[in-house]
């Protein structure tokens, strides 16, 4: 996978999404092609997601106007429809109607005894030939909030941090009740906290306050310290706390035991394989240094987080890992590597860190 990276001054969301969307115009229409033919392999014309994409499109301008103006900019800037766009950020609610059950990611998260900030490390699966290349886009938000977001080209968020010291990582879940279609969408959830959230508390309040249509987790890591996985699901808001001292591991099941009741997890699944990798060397979550933390990961003999195609699947469900990342709340700083854990070298380890809170302009 390549990760591109940019960054920014504009704080106008409009602007904003109308620059980066001139900017990389070209990786725009890639992924836009890339989507329209994944969604054709599981069943869905163009018509049908382009209706999904704009019920999506009207839950974010309703629940998120700022993300939903620079999306629309972005639009204008790569000459896409607003409705590509947003399928770009739907793409976990079309493929919840396709009943896809697609996987991706694993996600450790390490709270230390001595109150310091919590130490991460995800794993980002995704499908060969999709996704294939992302960014990481530093810039500033209206009220002056510095962000870090990485994802796929399009999206507005999928991991990333704030200046206030608030992460997130995300995991895709699959429920019973997923696929009604519409809400917003989980990458424009994991956005609004980035922007809008100071602490643990305020990110479980805004995802308890928007309506979904397709499940995920989304691990929020605070500078408190504090930790939790937020299991989102048109079923209702889990969370599953971490505790000082212990890892928090989770790939693509409900631990929540309500929301477990409707676990809709795929007879093709690894995320039983992938937890019990995590689980069974959770103690490595705890090292450090990030770079020191996915070689630890990387030179376990097979790890089944680092996840390699699959010849015998057919190509529109033959995940592959793509990026391991992890996030520093103190430092306000994503960390990556193209690829799995098991590729990971000191050269190739990559740090884009926030811009910091701007100090308030007196009269």
């Amino acid at each position: 996978m390549k990760v591109d990276t940019w960054s920014s001054g504009e704080t106008s969301a409009v602007r904003f999404g109308e620059a980066y969307g001139a900017r990389w115009a070209p990786q725009l229409a890639v992924a836009t092609a890339d989507y329209r033919d994944l969604f054709a392999a599981f069943g869905m014309p163009t018509e049908d997601w382009r209706e999904l994409a704009e019920t999506s499109r009207i839950a974010a301008a309703e629940h998120a106007p700022g993300v939903a103006a620079e999306l629309d900019g972005v639009a204008r800037g790569s000459g896409l429809e607003p409705w590509q766009v947003m399928a770009l950020n739907a793409r976990t609610e079309i493929l919840a109607v396709a009943r896809a059950g697609l996987q991706e990611c694993s996600t450790a998260v390490y709270l230390p005894r001595d109150g310091s900030a919590p130490r991460t490390l995800q794993t980002w699966d995704w499908n060969v030939g999709v996704g294939d290349e992302g960014i990481a886009r530093s810039f500033r938000t209206a009220d002056g909030t510095g962000l870090v977001t990485v994802g796929e080209h399009g999206q507005a968020a999928k991991f990333g941090v704030s200046s206030r010291g608030v992460g997130v990582h995300l995991n895709i879940l699959n429920h019973a009740d997923d696929g009604a279609g519409g809400g917003v969408p989980v990458h424009v959830l994991a956005r609004l906290i980035l922007e809008q959230a100071s602490d643990l508390d305020g990110a479980v309040r805004i995802a308890e306050s928007v309506p979904v249509s397709a499940s995920t987790v989304l691990t929020v890591v605070t500078r408190e310290p504090a930790a939790a996985c937020l299991e989102i699901s048109p079923a209702g808001v889990g969370v599953v706390p971490a505790a000082p001292g212990v890892p928090l591991v989770h790939a693509n099941h409900f631990l929540d035991p309500v929301l477990a009741a409707g676990e809709a997890v795929a007879g093709d699944s690894t995320t039983y394989a992938r937890m019990a990798c995590l689980t069974e060397h959770a103690e490595l979550a705890a090292i450090p240094a990030p770079l020191d933390r996915a070689l630890a990961f990387g030179a376990l003999p097979d790890p089944a987080i680092s996840v390699r195609p699959n010849p015998v699947l057919p190509p529109h469900r033959r995940p592959e890992t793509k990026l391991t990342i992890a996030i520093d709340v103190a430092g306000a700083a994503v960390e990556y590597h193209p690829g799995a854990p098991a590729d990971v070298t000191a050269e190739g380890w990559r740090r884009v860190a926030a811009p910091q809170v701007e100090a308030a302009v007196g009269p």
